[in-house]
């Protein structure tokens, strides 16, 4: 459940010519070429290793980072031990974030080839990975045996299925920000609001409604199916940082490929977050904001709330560089003693060629998924342009320099008046509370006044004389819980 990411046709990819009669591979020249690869015949060997080498490039660049001095200062491994100095290779972990789609599937196989061939010439594991799965309420059962048989096949890994549920009283997200009522304080009286200690403390503490029933209330009262699935992947990726961190591991490894990729560009955009595409689709550090409950509801404990970690989290896409159908048919050549996709739960290919009758329960995410399974059949080349010039936008550090320039708006400082102290607060403040990503106010403001509509936080006025409270959502993350 962790992604929603279906394969790509098989039949259309892979030539139909027998071994006898077909093309010498393209590459090699000695095997005769069976898949076609971009528009060039290959033979299996040198698929596998064209695939392979995508993958391995990109965590050579990992591994660079989790040694630079940046990444140790915001990592949250390196905060939890005593020594100074860079993580050795076998000290380095990692977390992977398994939908069991193809995608990761595949990006669990090539992990798993890697240790195997560094082990082989007598070196150590160059990292330790832990596996996790994100599960919602649906076949819980087979979810767990499908798990079960991947933690067989790679016994090197640790594998753990963590439930949907348990993003309930997060710190990463400002429930209360949310404007969900008492959802925020239901939550915390059931002791989910601490990442570090959710080993089951909750049974001793009597509550009126579980965590699993809090959640099925919030998405039943979201406006739409887009909203609905927009906020299942942003709560999927908060629990997968949430175990990266718990684990105190380097990086968070997501396997998004290239179609993947360009569909979060498009579908993000459509939905309002254009802003904060440099932080989902680029690989680097992302700040995790952490909104502790305020005993104190007076205006001068608002900005509290919204105090943000002195940490952040590697999130990394190995296969950023490989298409879907690709790594579709990768995970049925590779593999023994049989492929991995035969370890994997079953697909609907018909999700993305059945025609539409009704587009009422068709979210964004889904219209795009659609969009790019044509595309990338028949020009593969626009699915990679969209991605790598996504690509190429620039970070703005923590969203700063994007609101208030003209000094005299919210949060601008008068002449003469003390900036170093209140810039941090700036700079803790850009987060959206439920996104976490980096809010474009002036940018957001402005597309609500050519809408005609009032700021999400006017209607919270605090005492006469004070100003209002900060925005503490994105515009985009409005719209899913507002419609």
């Amino acid at each position: 459940m962790a992604s929603t990411s279906p394969p790509a046709m098989l039949s259309t990819t892979t030539t139909t010519t027998s071994t006898a009669t077909a093309k010498p591979c393209i590459k090699c020249r000695s095997n005769p070429g069976t898949l076609d690869s971009r528009g060039q015949l290959v033979c299996r060997t040198c698929f596998h290793k064209f695939i392979s080498q995508k993958c391995i490039k990109q965590i050579g660049l990992l591994n660079k980072d989790v040694r630079s001095s940046s990444s140790q200062a915001l990592s949250a491994y390196h905060l939890s031990q005593k020594n100074s100095g860079p993580p050795q290779a076998s000290s380095r972990r990692y977390l992977l974030g398994l939908s069991l789609g193809a995608s990761s599937a595949a990006l669990l196989e090539l992990l798993n080839e890697n240790v195997e061939f560094q082990l082989s010439k007598g070196r150590n594991a160059p990292f330790e990975l832990e596996v996790v799965h994100v599960s919602g309420r649906a076949e819980r059962e087979k979810v767990e045996e499908v798990v079960k048989r991947l933690g067989s096949r790679y016994p090197r890994f640790e594998f753990r299925v963590v439930y949907l549920e348990e993003v309930v009283g997060l710190k990463t997200v400002d429930w209360e920000g949310l404007g969900l009522g008492d959802f925020g304080s239901r939550t915390a009286t059931e002791g989910g609001g601490d990442d570090d200690d959710d080993d089951g403390g909750n049974d001793s503490t009597p509550t009126t409604t579980t965590k699993a029933e809090q959640l099925r209330q919030l998405f039943d009262n979201l406006p739409s199916t887009t909203s609905r699935t927009d906020l299942l992947r942003i709560f999927i990726r908060h629990l997968l940082i949430a175990e990266a961190r718990k684990s105190h591991c380097h990086a968070l490894l997501l396997g998004s490929s290239t179609t993947a990729l360009a569909e979060l560009t498009l579908s993000e955009t459509a939905k309002g977050r254009g802003f904060s595409l440099p932080w989902q689709i680029n690989d680097g550090v992302l700040s995790i904001p952490s909104f502790g409950s305020s005993s104190s509801p007076s205006p001068t404990d608002a900005g509290k709330k919204t105090k943000m970690d002195e940490t952040g989290m590697l999130v990394y896409h190995p296969l950023r560089d490989a298409l879907r159908k690709e790594l579709v048919i990768f995970t049925q050549l590779a593999g023994e003693p049989t492929p991995i996709a035969d370890l994997l739960p079953e697909t609907d290919l018909s999700t993305t060629t059945a025609a539409v009758i009704s587009h009422k329960d068709l979210s964004i995410d889904e219209v795009m998924v659609r969009y790019f399974a044509e595309v990338e059949e028949n020009y593969p080349s626009i699915v990679a342009n969209v991605a790598r010039t996504t690509g190429k936008l620039m970070r703005l550090f923590g969203g700063a320099g994007v609101a208030d320039g003209d000094g005299d708006e919210e949060g601008g400082k008068a002449a003469g008046e003390d900036e170093s102290e209140d810039d941090e607060d700036e700079d803790d403040e850009r987060l959206c509370g439920l996104c976490s990503m980096p809010l474009d106010v002036l940018g957001d403001e402005r597309w609500k006044g050519e809408l005609g509509e009032d700021s999400y936080r006017d209607a919270l006025m605090v005492d006469e004389g004070v100003k209002k409270m900060k925005q503490r959502i994105c515009y985009g993350c409005e719209r899913s819980i507002r419609g």
